[in-house]
């Protein structure tokens, strides 16, 4: 009797195992199954919320790169007094996370793995220039004085002063002429200060989108498409008090390398396959070369000579994972 009961116990683990091993959905050519373990990625677009997942209960922070189970539940239909159907049956989708066990996250599965919200991949890379830092709208004023395109013209100060998101001192100075020539000494002094930490032998990168021809098999990557002689976009402070940096440069990349399977997993995880073109996003990567006798002219249009040094390709506007690959500038 007692190997009858082993041998039962033994045929339901077997059984239930299949079960939790049963493909739900296949997204992409990636299957998942129900009790997979799930990695949250980042928002599709920075500093914004998830586009593609949300609490079923409240309004709690989402956390970035966490493990959460799949669980599904099945809504089933609805019928009216008629019998007429007034929702079809649905699938919801969940992952259930250890430190909110009393919540689910709701997730749409599909465009969560197309927008990278869900991870499917490994996400560590190597970038063209590890060392590089971000340049920030805080750094542009700084950088254009440390450079010699320009000087401590109240233009300059007020444009810094907007860069730095302190709304409550740029409507007291730009509200009253007198308040801010109160503060102007101690706004010069605060500026200089940021033109001295600025370092221009520092590489320094750009966020951008950019798109690219169909594959190229013959040399394994893609075309990647940038404005002749600029780097793509111009950046700038957007409003009243305004400083644009439009940086310019000989160099280009022509191509960027990307292996042929590399190529075809972005292209279904994007949904862009036999497509022409492919948005993609990078990162610019650039130095910043001093003024040439600059004269101000009074436009605060500054078109900045810097030595334009590569492109880190990637599927997503944050940048942070799934790489596509590299191109140096020439």
């Amino acid at each position: 009797m007692r190997n009858y009961l082993y041998l039962f116990l033994l045929l339901l683990l077997g059984t239930s195992s299949i079960a939790a091993q049963e493909p739900v959905t296949t997204i992409n050519g990636h299957t998942f199954h129900m009790g997979d373990s799930l990695t949250i990625g980042l928002p599709y677009e920075p500093g914004e919320g998830y586009q593609t997942m949300g609490w079923s209960k409240g309004d709690m922070k989402i956390p970035a790169f966490a493990k959460g189970k799949l669980q599904k539940h099945i809504i089933p239909m609805k019928k009216d007094m008629f019998g007429d159907i007034i929702v079809e049956p649905d699938t919801l989708y969940f992952l259930s996370l250890p430190q909110f066990p009393k919540d689910s996250l709701i997730v749409y599965l599909r465009e969560a793995v197309q927008k990278g919200e869900v991870l499917t991949a490994p996400t560590e890379h190597t970038p063209l220039y590890p060392e590089a830092v971000e340049l920030r709208p805080q750094d542009y004023v700084p950088a254009l004085i440390k450079a010699g395109y320009t000087t401590y013209t109240d233009a300059a100060i007020k444009a810094y002063v907007q860069s730095l998101g302190d709304t409550e001192l740029l409507n007291s100075i730009k509200g009253s002429a007198f308040e801010y020539q109160r503060r102007r000494a101690a706004l010069v002094e605060k500026l200089k200060e940021a033109v001295e930490k600025f370092d221009l032998n520092r590489v320094y990168y750009l966020q951008r989108k950019f798109s690219t021809n169909v594959y190229d098999f013959t040399r394994s990557g893609y075309p990647a498409y940038l404005s002749n002689g600029f780097i793509l976009n111009h950046v700038g402070i957007p409003a009243e008090e305004s400083i644009t940096l439009y940086p310019t440069t000989k160099k280009s990349v022509y191509f960027v390398s990307v292996p042929a399977d590399r190529a075809e997993t972005f292209e279904k995880r994007v949904g862009s396959l036999g497509s022409y073109i492919h948005i993609a996003y990078g990162k610019t990567y650039i130095k910043f070369l001093p003024a040439q006798n600059y004269v101000e002219d009074g436009s605060r249009l500054y078109n900045v000579q810097v030595d334009y040094l590569g492109l880190d390709l990637y599927e997503y506007p944050h940048c942070a994972y799934y790489h596509l690959g590299s191109g140096k500038a020439e």
